[in-house]
């Protein structure tokens, strides 16, 4: 076995990597040892590719107590490659979001007498409590240096407009910009709009860094909050049982994904936008499908990945 390290695990090389693997039950009839020891050599690695293993069942009691039952190393392959289409499909959605968040603002801004621009960054600095005033201006100064904004940040230091804070600040600022704005206009539509963007900022970072999604999907998953009242009515609307919404949005990462699409079918209808997303999409929802044909995760994975591709279908 790999040589230990302080924390009492030891590293392994691909072989003992498979021998590992073959020792918690899964097996590599679908995928031999040489190639999955090629794949975790080349293309993936043993702490991402185990990651799905919990959305297999564990046998209990018998010779085979604790191993996992029915799980393919092509399992586990095929459920990391769906992830990264996953995250390729989403994370275009929720820089579209950012952006049409921006677009939103600045529209109005354009269309209203009683606004120039200038004031509504004073008084959204303003509305800030000293200890965040304090980020927002550590956020944006830190750009100074910076290859792509360092020029907006530098010429625009003494006072800024609104089109510009928007274009120097994280996913977070816009979206509580957006929040700000909702208020300040009276416009219950944009405070709606205002809680999906802090579930697309949640998927656009998962996706940014390349994080596991799909492992989240089973029946270990931790329960979300009830979902907000906006997206129970449109997966109602769009045909799903009160049953099946209650039971799917029970998972936070479903509920953020869903949350990005209804937010994404509304900002963008009409635009150019709307159609690139639902070409990827559909992608994704054949791709989903494709990997349940040979692949049986738990029955909660496996009804939350159905879910998905069915609310694919039904909204795009």
């Amino acid at each position: 076995m790999g040589q230990r390290n302080s924390s009492g695990k030891p590293k392994l090389d691909p072989e003992e990597q498979v021998a590992f693997l073959r020792d918690k039950g899964v097996a590599f009839e679908r995928m031999g040892e040489a190639d999955a020891m090629r794949y975790l050599s080349r293309e993936s690695y043993l702490f991402s590719a185990y990651a799905y293993r919990t959305l297999f069942p564990k046998r209990v009691g018998g010779a085979h107590d604790g191993e996992y039952a029915n799980l393919d190393f092509r399992d586990l392959v095929d459920l990391e490659r769906l992830d990264r289409d996953l995250r390729a499909a989403l994370l275009p959605l929720a820089l579209d979001a950012e952006h049409l968040a921006k677009a939103r603002v600045l529209d109005e801004v354009a269309r209203r007498q009683d606004e120039d621009g200038y004031s509504i960054v004073r008084d959204y600095m303003a509305s800030l409590s000293p200890a965040e005033r304090s980020r927002r201006e550590a956020e944006i100064s830190r750009l100074r240096r910076d290859e792509y904004s360092g020029d907006l940040q530098r010429h625009y230091a003494a006072e800024m407009p609104i089109w510009v804070l928007l274009e120097l600040s994280s996913f977070g600022t816009v979206a509580d910009i957006y929040r700000f704005c909702a208020n300040r206009w009276g416009d219950r539509s944009m405070l709606r709009e205002h809680y999906f963007l802090r579930s697309a900022k949640g998927v656009r970072n998962a996706c940014a860094h390349s994080s596991a999604i799909i492992n989240g999907f089973g029946a270990a998953s931790h329960v979300a909050r009830p979902a907000p009242d906006a997206l129970t009515v449109a997966l109602r609307d769009a045909g799903f049982s009160k049953r099946s919404r209650a039971s799917r949005m029970r998972n936070p990462r479903l509920q953020q994904i869903a949350s990005l699409l209804l937010l994404h079918r509304r900002m963008a209808e009409g635009t150019a936008l709307a159609g690139e997303a639902s070409a990827g999409l559909r992608t994704l929802a054949g791709g989903i499908r494709s990997v349940l044909s040979v692949t049986r995760p738990d029955a909660s994975a496996e009804a939350s990945m159905e879910f998905l591709a069915e609310l694919v279908d039904r909204w795009f």
